[in-house]
């Protein structure tokens, strides 16, 4: 088989260097796209395309699960303040910082609150009968708020 050629020159590595760039456009495409679900920076959540045209039984369903997780994890959370940091990283995260305190039930809480409430912005937007998230959560947030004190 003979080579690829422009003009009498081989154009094997030109075709290679094609492909390479094509396949690392493809994955920056990838990447671009996976960061853009879920928590935000921000503190607000993403949904994704299911989420968002879901009926408005599957959100109902699916906050009160959410709002069932949530209310288990204050304990959860000072069950593992009360237990020494397994790393390094949680330590300092416990002594200097951030709202999480190193306590993952504390990342969880946010990120399943953040959730819970774009899925209550969506069935706003549906008209669909609306869960008062803020109700439901009402003592579970003032204990994560002594959690973050602490």
């Amino acid at each position: 088989m003979a080579a690829i050629t422009v003009g009498r020159q081989a154009a094997v590595k030109s075709v290679r260097v094609v492909i390479c760039i094509v396949l690392l456009a493809a994955v920056h495409q990838l990447i671009g796209c996976m960061g853009s679900l879920g928590l935000q920076s921000d503190g607000t959540y993403t949904l994704e395309r299911h989420e968002e045209q879901a009926s408005c039984d599957a959100l109902y369903k699916n906050i009160w699960g959410r709002i069932q997780i949530m209310k288990g994890l204050p304990a959860k959370a000072m069950a593992e303040q009360a237990t020494p940091a397994p790393t390094a990283s949680l330590l300092f995260g416990r002594w200097f910082g951030g709202p999480s305190k190193g306590l993952k039930a504390v990342e969880e809480y946010d990120r399943e609150r953040a959730h819970t409430y774009a899925l209550q912005r969506t069935m706003r937007e549906k008209k669909c009968v609306a869960v008062d998230v803020d109700l439901e959560l009402g003592e579970v947030n003032a204990e994560i708020a002594k959690i973050r004190k602490n």
